[in-house]
């Protein structure tokens, strides 16, 4: 799982449920600014937060 070791190396642990707000939160406390946040609805609703390096 290579992505699973890539977002552990930004701060993520999954040991929390995040809610959009909470989602928003995380990576602001990272330092990250220029993000985009897409909801995905269905059975199992997923957020995705795309960041734009500069």
């Amino acid at each position: 799982m290579v992505a699973v070791k890539f977002i552990t190396m930004l701060g993520a642990d999954f040991k929390k449920q995040f809610d959009l707000d909470s989602y928003k939160k995380f990576f602001e406390d990272k330092g990250y600014s220029d993000v985009e946040y897409y909801v995905v609805d269905g059975r199992m609703p997923c957020a995705i937060a795309v960041i734009t390096r500069k």
